[in-house]
């Protein structure tokens, strides 16, 4: 099933899928990355008896037997420990050249958690979007995902939430896969950091000081993303190649994120209602 968000070229590449194996919902507007997934979601139930979703992003290359073995793990799982909300893979994040950790805060500090040997999965706060499957009874008890986000923080809101809840997301490094977060990667020294256009700073900066005012997201996290974001600040005011439009977009995501207005940018702009 493919949702497409308001993209120009659907029709230069709707005609070449098989029309017995693909179903194509234009959303006809950028209705966000959480409204796309919800109208996934509801389509999936719609469609027969699926247990589980699987979540992609267009730039995502899963192998051909990831989604066997990511229901393998689930069963597992299930059987020893806590409800699943999510299980995803290790993936290699190509514009950094690198795999990405899974993430998770123990005694207020945030682990990085790398593959290590004779270890299979691990536990994890949230995971990206692109290669988590998602069990249809987990939405059920956490609910849909967050459509006021409109992007960015809508798949750490939704695994906090779920956490929250108490559902466990689970990180598998068995089962890798190749994605890419930006356009590029901004190199200083050993460091790369991912670049995205100036609006996307703007939805970073504001939904993560909306996460911030949510009394189920821990203070643990609150306080480091504050911390990180002011970091990402810097490096961006003084060494991207837009750092002008970055830093205004920046300052808009933060004017707004303090205000509590949320919803697409656009509408914002034009005083409709959000």
């Amino acid at each position: 099933m493919i949702i497409d968000n308001g993209s120009a070229n659907l029709n230069d590449w709707r005609h070449v899928l098989p029309a017995s194996n693909f179903h194509v919902i234009d959303q006809g507007i950028n209705a966000g990355i959480a409204a796309a997934l919800n109208t996934g979601l509801r389509t999936v139930r719609e469609f027969g008896t699926a247990e589980f979703a699987v979540l992609f992003d267009q730039d995502s290359a899963p192998s051909d037997a990831m989604v066997d073995q990511l229901e393998q793990y689930h069963d597992e799982l299930t059987q020893h420990r806590q409800p699943v909300a999510q299980i995803g893979p290790y993936f290699f994040e190509q514009n950094r050249n690198h795999y990405l950790p899974f993430i998770e805060f123990a005694y207020g500090v945030p682990l990085r958690k790398h593959a290590r040997r004779n270890v299979r999965w691990t536990t994890a706060d949230y995971l990206i979007t692109s290669g988590s499957l998602v069990p249809l009874s987990a939405i059920d008890r956490v609910g849909s995902l967050d459509e006021s986000l409109f992007i960015d923080y809508v798949d750490i809101e939704w695994g906090l939430r779920a956490k929250a809840a108490g559902l466990q997301s689970y990180g598998v490094y068995e089962v890798r896969m190749h994605h890419s977060i930006g356009e590029r990667a901004l190199k200083l020294a050993s460091i790369r950091v991912a670049m995205h256009k100036p609006i996307r700073r703007y939805y970073y900066y504001r939904n993560a000081l909306l996460l911030c005012r949510r009394r189920y997201v821990p203070v643990a996290w609150k306080i480091h993303e504050v911390a990180r974001l002011s970091v990402k600040f810097w490096i961006f005011a003084l060494f991207s190649p837009r750092r002008s439009a970055d830093v205004r977009m920046m300052i808009r995501g933060i004017l707004d994120g303090l205000r509590g207005r949320s919803g697409k940018y656009d509408d914002q702009r034009a005083g409709r209602p959000h």
